[in-house]
């Protein structure tokens, strides 16, 4: 059976526990939020800390959740049914498929020892027993005391309470007396809303460069797909070298090691160069412009293929024998007799160091453990 009522008055609680119940609800709406999109960006950005961070405030959410509700329930304890006679104000049967017929009843409830009040409720009630139920009529009802509106028609009253009905007498109550069940309402419902969009904005809003694949940068030069590398070169011109350095929140995102290359390339003014290092948030690069001496082959600086780079250091941070390695660093060269790159990946931590080296297609030609 299901009781509800209509416009009416809110239930005895104090306003610090309304607003202590609206902040926790925010609070928690808010670490579930931040907590979950920790969680994916954690992964899409392959940070441990962030990843954890999250795991923590998922637990941290739970707890915010659960305990309060555990209090909340062990004060209220048990429900505590009491009986009382109501007089039938009005009554609404609506058409059913079945002998059992919603029916709409709008009460006065008149407790022993308490203030008479208004409710409605819904029951559901057999046709051949409706007519028991005319408006005036006085019945007996349970209610639960700590939630006045849960209010139920009594089919089986005891011969005392019977007894009491039939010689009752009630006076229909005031309508401001009317009461409803205590719901959260649009208000609750926003403040939840509110909680998990301002969880998620604290934790995209600060790494949102991070997650920007760089798409807007353009569509890629056809350098991107491996420019024809140079020849060697003869002469007696004077070699410039010139340094540049570019910065990212992470150099292992998906494309970001060509982007900051094509940056360097052309914020030095050159394609060549004999040096690119790479770490886990900066890529520098020594540039040559004229003629390489003694006819060796300049580094491309666009030539390499960043896209498998990231793979190698995925390698070299768990085949190299070195436990949770605390950095990494790419140093591309070439040997001088080919204009093919010679990689080396080198991890380091806790005191111990590894490296590995590979070809200008990501295949590892040498290991060397700690």
């Amino acid at each position: 059976m299901v009781t509800t009522g209509e416009r009416s008055a809110r239930p005895a609680r104090s306003a610090a526990r309304e607003v202590f119940s609206l902040l926790s609800g925010f609070v928690g709406s808010g670490l579930s939020g931040g907590a979950l999109t920790a969680l994916v960006v954690g992964v899409i950005l392959r940070s441990t800390a962030l990843f954890c961070a999250g795991l923590g405030a998922v637990a941290a959410a739970a707890l915010l959740v659960a305990v309060p509700a555990r209090v909340r329930r062990r004060r209220k304890g048990l429900p505590v049914r009491r009986t009382a006679l109501a007089r039938i104000e009005n009554r609404r049967a609506t058409h059913g498929e079945f002998a059992d017929v919603p029916v709409r009843f709008d009460l006065t409830v008149a407790p022993d020892g308490a203030p008479a009040y208004r409710v409605v409720v819904h029951e559901a009630v057999n046709l051949v027993d409706l007519p028991q139920y005319p408006q005036g009529a006085i019945v007996v009802v349970t209610y639960d005391e700590a939630e006045p509106w849960a209010v139920e028609l009594d089919r089986r009253p005891t011969g005392e309470w019977a007894r009491r009905a039939a010689g009752a007498r009630i006076d229909t109550a005031p309508g401001h007396t009317r009461v409803k069940a205590d719901e959260a309402g649009w208000s609750g419902c926003l403040v939840l809303l509110v909680g998990v969009l301002v969880g998620v904005a604290l934790v995209l809003v600060p790494r949102w460069d991070e997650l920007n694949d760089g798409s807007d940068d353009g569509p890629p030069s056809p350098s991107a797909a491996g420019p024809a590398l140079p020849g060697p070169s003869t002469g007696s011109t004077t070699l410039t070298t010139v340094t540049g350095s570019a910065s990212s929140p992470s150099t292992l995102r998906a494309g970001e090691m060509r982007r900051l290359a094509n940056t360097l390339a052309e914020g030095m003014g050159t394609e060549t160069g004999t040096r690119i290092t790479i770490e886990e948030k900066m890529m520098s690069a020594v540039g040559s412009k004229g003629v390489t001496p003694g006819g060796a082959f300049p580094l491309s600086l666009r030539g390499v293929a960043y896209e498998l780079l990231p793979g190698l250091v995925d390698t070299a941070r768990t085949g190299l024998g070195v436990d949770r390695p605390e950095s990494w660093r790419i140093d591309i060269t070439t040997d001088g007799d080919s204009p093919a790159p010679v990689v080396r990946v080198t991890v380091s931590g806790h005191g111990k160091s590894a490296y590995l080296l590979a070809d200008a297609v990501a295949r590892i030609t040498e290991r060397h453990p700690a």
